[in-house]
């Protein structure tokens, strides 16, 4: 079934998510939680990390990045150093990240000393493995990118505005959307900017869509589409 987002009800839902921050939260910028809710449960023996751009990105200037790559690590700096690509600010490859972030402790350091992660697309699994669950049970997972694009620093920069999904197994996913240091209408255009790119990495696409809401730590789930509703309400 087609997912039909009412414009008008999907706007009320942020003003009223960041209304609620305002009045509750101690000053501290949170994550908005776009939650996407299947209809059949998704199993896959693979993740399937995809990108997703915003229109506005999750992140405030002043942000840190760090780049993973696979190997040659001092070859990817001298090329950023040469182009003078803006946005990354520390390149590691694999073969360094094993051997200098081997224990909980330092890889919590990398996690403190960077607020953004991007990794050359191919790594991407590996990364799984070598940065551990817990970076990925706080959502710090990196975003991929191909790091050979002729135009890097548009690829930079596409990444920088960039959300990530990985679907693994079950009916219910949360992807990034804003923080509340954002307005709650930038929240809202990212969404618009980016719902039909989500639901195409869906596996099943729109006819296994359920729902979406938004949410932060601190709330309750405000609803933005339910098919068992909004689908039926459009067909009157």
């Amino acid at each position: 079934m087609p997912v039909q987002i009412d414009e008008a009800k999907t706007l009320k839902s942020f003003k009223a998510l960041y209304k609620h921050e305002a009045e509750h939260a101690e000053n501290e910028e949170e994550a908005v939680w776009l939650m996407v809710s299947t209809f059949n449960k998704i199993i896959l023996t693979k993740g399937r990390p995809t990108r997703i751009v915003l229109k506005h990105g999750c992140q405030m200037p002043g942000v840190h990045r760090c780049l993973f790559t696979k190997n040659n690590q001092q070859k990817h700096k001298d090329l950023i150093k040469e182009k003078k690509i803006k946005g990354v600010h520390k390149v590691i490859d694999l073969k360094h990240l094993k051997k200098q972030y081997n224990t909980p402790d330092s890889k919590q350091k990398l996690m403190e000393e960077f607020d953004m992660f991007m990794a050359q697309k191919q790594i991407i699994n590996d990364l799984y493995k070598i940065l551990g669950k817990d970076v990925y049970k706080k959502r710090r997972e990196p975003i991929p990118m191909d790091v050979y694009k002729p135009d890097l620093q548009k690829e930079i920069l596409r990444t920088a505005k960039s959300t990530y999904m990985n679907f693994h197994t079950g009916t219910c996913y949360a992807v990034k959307i804003a923080t509340t240091a954002q307005s709650y209408r930038i929240a809202y255009e990212n969404f618009m900017s980016a719902y039909q790119k989500i639901i195409e990495a869906v596996p099943g696409g729109e006819d296994n869509i359920r729902s979406f809401q938004i949410k932060t730590a601190n709330s309750t789930s405000l609803p933005v589409y339910d098919a068992n509703t909004d689908y039926l309400n459009a067909e009157e």
